[in-house]
């Protein structure tokens, strides 16, 4: 395919079309066939406003939308799959952490829980729910570890920190 014409080169064929002379010898100077410039004129009328059509403006940013348009499909279905593969390895708890962090993101909770294939009364229940005793109890556990780990100067391991009753 040819390369297309510079548009400083267009202008000039069309401002010499503009001043009277007529498309055959304007083609014949500048070396470019007839139905070239009718159609560079009738662009040009179209992008002054003076012919109903698509502008080439409009047409540029057209082309862009339409392409962000196939990104973002794609996009759509990458995330899908994932959120298959997700919904198959992740328990609806650690879903509900994700939704969280999506909300925090700016994402639609009703969104993320229908990706994510959670409730959203079930994701607002956990987020308003007291915590359970057994999680108060392991965060105890945790923090109990980390003291007599760092009183050990760090020498004692999981190994060696057992809790008896």
């Amino acid at each position: 395919m040819p390369s297309p014409y510079p548009p400083e080169f267009r202008r000039r064929a069309l401002d010499l079309i503009r001043a009277g002379r007529s498309v055959p010898d304007v083609a014949e100077l500048v070396g470019v066939g007839q139905s070239t410039l009718y159609l560079w004129r009738q662009q040009d009328l179209i992008d002054r406003g003076l012919k109903p059509g698509t502008a080439r403006v409009e047409s540029a940013a057209l082309i862009a939308a339409r392409k962000r348009i196939q990104e973002l499909e794609e996009e759509v279905k990458i995330l899908r799959k994932a959120a298959d593969a997700v919904e198959q390895v992740v328990r609806p708890k650690g879903r509900f952490q994700l939704v969280d962090e999506l909300a925090a993101d700016g994402v639609r909770v009703r969104r993320a829980c229908l990706v994510l294939g959670v409730s959203v009364s079930g994701f607002y229940e956990r987020k308003h729910r007291a915590p359970s005793a057994r999680t108060i109890r392991h965060a105890w556990l945790t923090d109990l570890i980390a003291q007599i780990h760092e009183a050990s100067y760090g020498t004692y391991g999981r190994l060696r920190v057992t809790f008896w009753r």
